[in-house]
């Protein structure tokens, strides 16, 4: 017979991944079938094409979002298994923030900037912590922001992010001036490498208008999508505010190296929620990283706290959450 404590410990495992996965995917198809996935539309690549121009309004751009829905996922799961971040072997922020994913199915079922952000914000969180104290991580630093600088490519807003991960490589203790170069050259490197190609011609980029980045869209609560995609996203931001406040103690309990696990992840999460704010004509851009930040949050207070009924305010959770997704198909 299930008990309450089965239930809870069933939460933290593998399993409840692979079930959300497979509950991601046939929301995903079912909004696709209910017309409910609006498509991404406008090109604000800086030299490049943005991510939503890459594949056809069609299922392809769906199966292609939750391949990286996915990856990005299991890397949760491997960062803190490789980093013990959470101090205990648990995939609820996986299985978190597909739960989270599900709540809009035009940011889950298509791909578009806002899936590579978070594909690229994870992979770029686990090279940081790699060179924690390593006073040779150069290469792995030159590869976060060469990564960063690429995204730019298609995506002007990624930019934002370059001081957060120089802020990250201070928390790790190792910038300095062979640091602050790497990044640097990291950083230029795509543009380097496309303009001479002929990729990308230097006048295109010098041309971008980066005041659009920052133009108000109040006008569009009108529509009923908009008003459901603000609910969703006001819900993930104020769940990762409650819960990275509660887990402020915890931290600050830690090893220093654990904390500045934890610590870059929390500003990670409160710099993208107030990125979301500033760019609210492109605030759907910062959805899935925001939504899997969030999830750490909410991950690490439940992790540290296995009670038995603590099952319960985790299918709360969920719940608020299907019920958004259920708004979104019947709207």
């Amino acid at each position: 017979m299930l008990t309450e404590k089965d239930l809870t410990a069933f939460l933290h495992q593998r399993g409840a991944t692979a079930l959300m996965m497979t509950v991601a995917a046939l929301c995903s198809l079912f909004a696709w079938q209910t017309g409910a996935v609006v498509p991404m539309e406008g090109n604000q690549g800086w030299g490049l094409p943005s991510a939503n121009l890459w594949f056809p309004f069609d299922p392809v751009t769906a199966y292609v979002s939750m391949g990286v829905t996915y990856a990005v996922a299991l890397l949760t799961v491997f960062i803190n298994r490789h980093f013990n971040v959470l101090r205990s072997l648990t995939s609820l922020v996986a299985t978190m923030f597909l739960v989270m994913q599900i709540a809009i199915p035009s940011v889950l079922g298509q791909f578009y900037g806002g899936s590579l952000l978070s594909l690229v914000g994870m992979l770029c969180v686990g090279l940081l912590f790699s060179v924690y104290t390593d006073p040779a991580g150069q290469r792995r630093i030159f590869l976060i922001f060469c990564l960063l600088g690429a995204a730019a490519m298609t995506q002007i807003a990624c930019l934002f992010y370059v001081p957060v991960f120089l802020v990250g490589c201070m928390q790790m203790r190792v910038f300095g001036m062979r640091a602050f170069l790497a990044a640097l050259l990291g950083l230029v490197t795509p543009a380097w490498i496309l303009i001479g190609f002929g990729i990308v011609e230097p006048q295109t980029l010098l041309q971008t208008p980066l005041s659009s980045l920052l133009t108000p869209a109040w006008a569009q609560f009108d529509t009923a999508d908009m008003v459901q995609t603000v609910a969703a996203t006001g819900l993930t931001v104020a769940l990762g505010v409650l819960f990275a406040v509660l887990n402020i103690l915890k931290i600050l309990s830690y090893n220093s190296r654990v904390r500045a696990f934890n610590g870059f992840l929390t500003i990670l999460f409160c710099v993208t929620a107030l990125f979301a704010v500033i760019n609210f004509n492109n605030f759907t851009f910062y959805i899935p990283l925001l939504n899997v930040l969030a999830a750490y949050q909410i991950g690490h207070f439940f992790t540290y706290r296995r009670q038995r009924r603590t099952y319960i305010p985790l299918l709360l959770i969920a719940f608020m959450y299907a019920a958004l997704f259920v708004w979104c198909v019947n709207a």
